[in-house]
């Protein structure tokens, strides 16, 4: 056993040895990450992610903050809108004020640094929305919203509202560290690609509420009161 024990300890000092031990060590730590994911491993790695994602992008932040003052009516360098976040709780989502496209919406990573969104999660929904939704889909404010959908993954331009409040839950009872990663990568080439948030089908460019209007399934009056709840939770936060 003595001498076993020396050749395993004479193992261990070779490349090869210390090669082995360290895939051995990264295994263990990803299945621990992956089997941990839904306690604590997604928050730690959004804070992470969020984190350097920041340092990284830093200087796009500042040419976008300089952009967005010039161009933003009041001179405001972000605007906050009201949305539902984690049980039911009203909370700002951040946005360049005066800057269109794919990077007005980059200061929601520091949504994701403060703990208020996800990298991955159900699509942010805002207050007039939220104030339209049935019991059965609230379910999706149980956990944090995401700067990335779940279907960028899986979505089509067909989808209706209900498909992504179906899809959203579906996501939510399984969530997974390496489908999240799966998540990222499709999300990625899909931007690069330049097919935008497509996969959200009628949810990538109208509100609930517009759906809902032109179907006929609620009246001016009710989308008047959802836009007047979204109004005062704005003047809230």
């Amino acid at each position: 056993m003595k001498i076993n024990l020396l050749s395993f300890t004479d193992f261990l000092q070779t490349s090869v040895g210390i090669a082995v031990f360290a895939a051995v060590a990264v295994v263990l730590l990803v299945l621990i990450l992956d089997l941990n994911y839904r306690i604590f491993t997604k928050y730690l790695l959004d804070f992470l992610a969020a984190l350097i994602t920041t340092l990284v992008l830093s200087p796009v932040f500042a040419v976008c903050a300089v952009v967005s003052k010039l161009r933003s009516e009041n001179g405001c360098v972000f605007e906050k809108t009201a949305a539902v976040g984690v049980r039911g709780k009203v909370i700002a989502v951040t946005s360049f004020a005066g800057i269109g496209g794919c990077l007005k919406n980059l200061p929601r990573i520091l949504d994701v640094l403060c703990g208020k969104l996800s990298i991955v999660g159900p699509s942010v929904t805002v207050a007039s929305d939220a104030a339209l939704i049935d019991d059965e889909a609230s379910e999706r404010f149980s956990v944090r919203a995401g700067v990335v959908s779940p279907l960028a993954l899986n979505g089509n331009s067909e989808l209706t509202y209900e498909d992504v409040f179906a899809a959203d839950l579906k996501y939510i009872k399984k969530r997974e560290m390496f489908k999240d990663f799966a998540i990222l990568i499709c999300a990625a080439v899909k931007g690069i690609r330049g097919d935008g948030r497509k996969y959200l089908g009628e949810a990538s460019d109208k509100t609930y509420a517009q759906v809902l209007l032109q179907r006929g399934a609620i009246t001016e009056e009710q989308a008047a009161t959802a836009k007047s709840y979204a109004e005062e939770a704005s003047r809230n936060l």
